[in-house]
């Protein structure tokens, strides 16, 4: 990474990265709260603690099954896998 010129590109540096990670936050705020009505739904559905698998299947439609799991995703980090030997 590159030194700033001067103090006002470190400040617009600094506010670029911290609007990037608001934007982030707010998509990644909206998935929650669309697990969380979905989960509830399925919840009350089932009347019994659920799994994430509940929820994905808990659909016929194929194109929703694939929305809930990016949902998911979106969500989870992805594992790096098993090292490399």
């Amino acid at each position: 990474m590159a030194l700033p010129r001067d103090f006002l590109d470190e400040v617009e540096g600094e506010l670029d990265r911290a609007r990037g990670s608001l934007l982030d936050d707010r998509e990644r705020v909206r998935a929650l709260e669309e697990l969380r009505r979905l989960a509830v739904t399925v919840s009350a559905d089932l009347r019994r603690p659920i799994t994430v698998f509940d929820v994905v299947r808990s659909t016929t439609d194929r194109d929703e099954r694939d929305r809930r799991l990016e949902l998911v995703r979106s969500l989870r980090p992805r594992s790096p896998g098993p090292a490399p030997r």
